[in-house]
């Protein structure tokens, strides 16, 4: 039989996997997979001049909308407070995902295309907090029969991990380029962004009223779904334009030698 993991939180016993422990892994490798090609968009808009912003955007989209908020999105489907109903806020939803996307956006701006640390920390911060704030914004969409509280020093803890995974992951990601660093790149982004999740959800205690109203909302199941499809046929784009872009080192070659003329022997 399952061992049910639960936080003493509050008036109730709150069941962070109750669809089962496979949900981490379902999490983590969504989020694995948003790094890779949010990742590989950034070596190409490094490389670009003309279509820079479109690399960016989609790097954006597909660390911060795969990597981050749909990961966290379908580890949220996991949760489940005993004796009470639960609905989510659409509009927090939302608000979480562009958040989210925009934080990345504006990180990957700063940072700019070479590894300077003076730009890498105020990025790393930016991308951090983003990561943060979709966490809670995702989280604190959830409605209950009762109250929703939140431990303060829980919720600091989760906002200093987001920051050090995301500066973490960016300078590795600069600095270190061969296989196996690239590889430890994105699971560290991984396992950062699940951590700074249940931290975050570590930080949030409910008090339950069965005579309360069944909360308004929508049915996390209803609105996650949907996203989580779109969300990986958003990824064949980018994953399309990396696969058939040319790679401009190659194409620069060798540099040319200009040769003397040759003058005619009189």
């Amino acid at each position: 039989m399952r061992e049910v993991a639960v936080l003493a939180a509050g008036g109730a016993s709150v069941d962070q996997f109750a669809l089962g422990y496979w949900m981490i892994a379902l999490s983590l490798g969504i989020s694995v997979l948003g790094a890779v090609v949010g990742l590989a968009c950034i070596v190409h808009g490094a490389r670009s001049v003309q279509f820079r912003l479109v690399w960016l955007v989609s790097a954006a989209i597909s660390l911060g909308g795969v990597g981050a908020w749909l990961a966290t999105s379908v580890a949220m489907l996991g949760l489940k407070v005993p004796g009470s109903a639960m609905r989510y806020d659409p509009g927090r939803l939302i608000a979480a995902l562009v958040v989210s996307i925009v934080a990345v956006f504006a990180a990957l701006l700063i940072i700019g295309r070479t590894p300077r640390l003076t730009l890498l920390l105020p990025g790393g911060l930016v991308l951090g907090l983003g990561i943060g704030v979709t966490h809670y914004l995702g989280i604190g969409s959830l409605e209950i029969q009762g109250s929703v509280g939140m431990t303060i020093w829980l919720a600091s803890v989760s906002a200093v991990i987001g920051v050090i995974t995301a500066t973490a992951t960016l300078w590795l990601f600069q600095t270190m380029r061969f296989p196996l660093a690239r590889a430890a790149t994105v699971l560290l982004f991984g396992v950062g962004v699940s951590a700074t999740y249940y931290t975050a959800l570590a930080a949030l205690h409910f008090d339950v009223d069965r005579t309360a109203k069944v909360p308004g909302g929508v049915e996390l199941f209803d609105f996650v779904f949907p996203m989580f499809v779109i969300g990986l046929l958003a990824l064949t784009v980018p994953i399309s334009a990396v696969l058939i872009a040319p790679d401009r080192r190659e194409l620069a070659g060798p540099p040319k030698v200009r040769r003397p003329k040759l003058q005619p022997v009189r």
